[in-house]
C-alpha cells in the first residue's frame, strides 16, 4: 500500500476497525429481533432461515466479487462501496413494513458484509506485512464489540417495546460515517503478483489437502458460531424461559467471551502451538455447550462461555493457511473466507429447518454436530501436518 503519510496509515487503520465493529453490529442484529420478526411476519422457522440464508448468499457472493474488485481497483473502492450498499440496507430496514422486502434487504446486507471482510484484511495485510497477524486479531476483537453492542442495544429497545426497526433507525447515521471515511481517504494498494494463480496451482496434492481441510475446519466452525449467534436468543425465550431481554444480552455475554478469548489467544497461541491450540479450545467449546443444552434453565449460563472457546478458532485457522501459504496467502484466504460464508448459510439455515419440524428445543442443540465435526477435521490435520 503507497502511503505518503504516517496519519493516512492510522486512518486507513482506524476505519478498517470501525469498518469491522459495523461488520459485527450489522451481523448480529437479526440475533434478538429474530423472535421478533418471527411473530410480527407470522414467519416459520423454515421461513426465518431463508431470510438467513439470503444474508449469508450475499455474503459468500460478494467474497467472490470483492476478490475481484480488490484486485483490479484496490480495497478502499471495496470498503467504499460495502459502506454505501449497508447504509442503504439498514435505512431500508428502519422502515420496511413488508415480509417480501427483508429478503432483498437481508441479501444487500451480506453483500456488504463480504466487501468489509475482502477489503479490511486485504487493507491490514497491505500496510502491516511484519505484524499482520496481531491487527488481523485486533481487528476480530472490533468484530466483536460490533457484536456485543447489537444485541445488548437490541434487547434495551425491546424491553421498552419499541418497534424493532428502532434498532436501525438509532444505528443509521454511525453506520454512515464508514463509507464517508473512505469517500474522503485516498490510498492505492500494490499490484497483486501475477504468478499467484500459478503458484497456486502448482502446489503439491499434500498441500491442497490441507487447505480443504482447513476450509472445512472453518466452514463447520462459523456453522456453529453463526448458528449460536441467530437463534441462541429465540432458544433461550421459548425454550430456556428467559425473557427477551435477557436472552439478549446472554448473546452479548458470548460475543465479550469471544472478545476476550481473541485477547487471552494472541498471546499464548504461539506458545502453545496452532494445531494443539485449537484441539483443546474446540474440546472445552464442545463440553460448554453440550452442558449449556442440558435440560433446566441454570445449564443455559454456559452458553456464552462457548465464545471464550470458539475465540482462537477463526484467527488461527487463518494463521495455519498463511503458513502453509506464504506465497499465495492472499488467495488462500479468500478460499477460506469463502468456506467461512457457506458455514455462515449452512448453520442457521441447517436450525431453522430442523426448529420448523421438530421445534427449536431439538433444533439449536444440533450445532453440536458442527462442533463435532471440527474436532474430527483438527485430529486428521494434526496427524497429516506431522506425518
Amino acid at each position: 500500500m503507497i502511503l505518503r503519510e504516517k496519519p493516512t496509515k492510522i486512518i486507513i487503520t482506524i476505519g478498517t476497525f470501525f469498518a469491522f465493529l459495523i461488520f459485527g453490529f450489522a451481523d448480529n442484529l437479526k440475533g434478538p429481533l429474530i423472535p421478533v420478526l418471527l411473530e410480527e411476519f407470522t414467519l416459520s422457522y423454515a421461513q426465518g432461515s431463508n431470510i438467513l440464508l439470503m444474508l449469508y448468499l450475499g455474503f459468500m457472493l460478494s467474497i467472490l466479487g470483492s476478490g475481484f474488485l480488490a484486485g483490479k481497483y484496490g480495497n478502499r473502492h471495496v470498503l467504499l462501496l460495502s459502506g454505501i450498499v449497508i447504509s442503504l440496507a439498514v435505512a431500508g430496514m428502519s422502515l420496511v413494513q413488508d415480509k417480501i422486502l427483508l429478503y432483498p434487504l437481508f441479501f444487500s446486507i451480506g453483500i456488504a458484509l463480504g466487501g468489509i471482510e475482502v477489503g479490511a484484511n486485504g487493507a491490514i495485510t497491505d500496510i502491516y506485512h511484519e505484524k499482520s497477524g496481531k491487527y488481523l486479531n485486533l481487528l476480530a476483537v472490533f468484530h466483536g464489540a460490533g457484536s456485543m453492542i447489537a444485541p445488548w442495544m437490541a434487547g434495551i429497545l425491546l424491553e421498552k417495546n419499541l418497534p424493532w426497526q428502532t434498532a436501525y433507525k438509532g444505528s443509521f447515521l454511525p453506520i454512515l460515517l464508514f463509507p464517508l471515511i473512505f469517500l474522503f481517504l485516498r490510498f492505492t494498494s500494490p499490484k497483486s503478483q501475477k504468478n499467484n494463480i500459478n503458484n497456486l496451482k502448482s502446489a503439491n496434492k499434500l498441500i491442497n489437502t490441507n487447505l480443504i481441510l482447513l476450509a472445512l475446519l472453518i466452514m463447520l466452525y462459523v456453522a456453529g458460531e453463526i448458528g449460536i449467534s441467530s437463534w441462541i436468543v429465540d432458544y433461550l425465550y421459548k425454550v430456556k424461559n428467559f425473557s427477551l431481554k435477557s436472552a439478549s444480552i446472554m448473546l452479548t455475554l458470548f460475543w465479550a467471551f469471544m472478545m476476550l478469548g481473541r485477547l487471552i489467544a494472541s498471546l499464548i497461541v504461539d506458545r502453545i502451538g496452532y494445531i494443539k491450540s485449537l484441539i483443546i479450545t474446540v474440546c472445552l467449546a464442545l463440553i460448554s455447550f453440550g452442558v449449556g443444552v442440558l435440560p433446566g434453565k441454570y445449564s443455559s449460563y454456559l452458553l456464552p462461555l462457548t465464545g471464550l472457546f470458539f475465540a482462537m478458532i477463526f484467527p488461527t485457522a487463518i494463521a495455519v493457511a498463511a503458513k502453509i501459504f506464504p506465497k499465495n496467502k492472499a488467495r488462500a484466504l479468500s478460499f477460506l473466507f469463502f468456506f467461512a460464508g457457506l458455514g455462515g448459510l449452512i448453520g442457521p439455515w441447517i436450525v431453522g429447518y430442523a426448529a420448523n419440524w421438530f421445534g427449536i428445543a431439538i433444533g439449536f442443540p444440533m450445532l453440536m454436530i458442527f462442533i463435532i465435526g471440527s474436532l474430527v477435521i483438527l485430529l486428521i490435520l494434526k496427524a497429516r501436518l506431522r506425518s
